[in-house]
């Protein structure tokens, strides 16, 4: 045990982790309980809210509660608090975007739920699928995006941008295959938001290739 630290200081920063824990857990069950409580469980599981949502969220309370509560730990050095703190907002930065990738298949689930694709007269469903088909990669490669960015702020290191400055200033030549490649992977961007939104084919399609038939399962962004 250091000795900047006390017995008591350790019972007390222990006191502090076991109620944000406790706190945590209780707010994270009540939530999930109103959730449950509000919809039938066949639905929640169509709609996959606690395959999706359950355990990032139960990690984003965690760590907003160790966030709040780590400055309030008495006699710990300035320099491993800041550590310690930025391990803390970074974990915490990464299950944001873990909930926020979930938010994007329940919003899918719920949306896609009132379109039957099995009734007879389904073209509006197909279309509806072919469109949150795309738009849900589309949305997930945003988020990953702005998590990323966000992740790389929550960094307290300043030497970590003068590396990241290097590298892109010393990327010349590799900038420009990295180009012809964001080039080729717009069209494809492009093309595929083309198909979505002006359905020349669209999920459960029949199509004939070559002789032979099948229907359409997936629309992908590529």
């Amino acid at each position: 045990m250091p000795q900047f630290l006390s017995q008591q200081d350790w019972l007390y920063g222990l006191f502090l982790f076991t109620a944000v824990v406790v706190f945590g857990h209780g707010i994270h069950y009540t939530v999930f309980r109103l959730l449950r409580k509000h919809q039938p469980e066949t639905q929640q599981r169509g709609l996959g809210i606690q395959k999706y949502l359950a355990w990032p969220a139960r990690g984003v309370l965690l760590f907003i509660g160790l966030r709040i509560i780590l400055p309030l730990v008495p006699k710990v050095p300035p320099q491993l608090l800041d550590r310690v703190e930025q391990i803390v907002e970074c974990l915490l930065v990464l299950f944001i975007g873990w909930l926020a990738i979930g938010g994007v298949y329940v919003f899918q689930a719920f949306t896609l739920s009132r379109f039957d694709t099995t009734v007879t007269d389904n073209l509006r469903a197909r279309r509806v699928h072919t469109q949150m088909q795309f738009f849900r990669r589309v949305l997930i490669a945003i988020v990953v995006v702005l998590d990323a960015g966000a992740l790389l702020w929550s960094l307290h290191d300043p030497q970590l941008w003068k590396y990241g400055t290097g590298l892109l200033a010393s990327a010349g030549l590799a900038s420009l295959v990295l180009a012809a490649a964001a080039k080729s992977s717009a069209s494809n961007l492009i093309a595929g938001m083309q198909i979505a939104l002006t359905e020349p084919i669209r999920i459960d399609d029949v199509v004939v290739v070559q002789g032979e038939w099948g229907r359409i399962e997936e629309i992908t962004s590529t």
